[in-house]
């Protein structure tokens, strides 16, 4: 990705992290391709991108698997689909919602969105199967304790999830430290989460919580790997169990 120019970037865009449509991990990637893209509605590959996990990867400082998987839910979901698969070539609905050049109107789009200010009408402009989307909005907030500060850096969090538990079953707690002004505003200064502001930021962390359910071993192994960097004491520290509805 070229690092220059600019594009729009709708400020309603953060209805789909408030409202649990997709999760801060898979938002930031989908923000990513949106700069990504051929913005020249001259060229065949208008609206489309390219997917390189291992360049992404260096982006985000994480490893390429765990881009894929982030990738692969924005597929699911509908944000992007295949555009020419040997190329490594992807696309997003509505370019023209992103581009004030050369045709694209995203004026247009912010008016009538403004005028619609509704998820539903949003999602038909930027997701390839709105109806298939899951609306899922944290069920309660939940701030954690000063006992075990973590980096923003390596902030972990599952908002597409259930909030039906089984009877009996291991649950692993998702979330987020809630720090101080000072803090948020070096976090933001040193550039590691630039894409927020330090207000976008605590909102986050006290908003967010996740839930998981334990189904099998292949998944606690994933959940470990993905959400706590592979650390096992962390995990536990994190886990509880619950009978009914959680």
């Amino acid at each position: 990705m070229k690092l220059n120019g600019f594009r729009a970037s709708h400020r309603n865009r953060w209805l789909l992290v408030k409202k649990g449509v997709l999760n801060i991990r898979e938002f930031l990637l989908f923000e990513y391709y949106l700069d990504s893209i051929d913005f020249d509605t001259r060229h065949d590959n208008f609206g489309s991108f390219e997917a390189y996990y291992d360049d992404t990867a260096k982006i985000f400082g994480k490893e390429p698997e765990t881009i894929e998987d982030w990738h692969n839910n924005l597929l699911k979901k509908g944000f992007i689909k295949v555009f020419d698969e040997k190329r490594k070539l992807f696309k997003i609905k509505s370019p023209k919602r992103y581009g004030t050049m050369f045709g694209c109107t995203a004026t247009q789009f912010a008016r009538d969105e403004k005028n619609t200010p509704t998820l539903g009408f949003i999602l038909n402009d930027i997701c390839f199967f709105p109806e298939k989307a899951e609306i899922n909005p944290p069920k309660s907030n939940v701030l954690a304790t000063n006992s075990n500060p973590k980096a923003l850096g390596s902030f972990k969090v599952n908002l597409g999830l259930s909030n039906v538990v089984n009877v009996s079953q291991k649950v692993v707690i998702i979330k987020q430290e809630v720090r101080s002004d000072e803090e948020y505003q070096k976090i933001y200064a040193d550039g590691n989460f630039e894409g927020l502001s330090p207000d976008d930021m605590r909102w986050i962390d006290k908003t967010v919580v996740g839930k998981i359910v334990i189904e099998n071993d292949e998944q606690e192994k994933e959940i470990v790997r993905i959400y706590f960097n592979g650390n096992w004491n962390e995990y536990q520290k994190n886990l509880v169990q619950k009978t009914g509805d959680f």
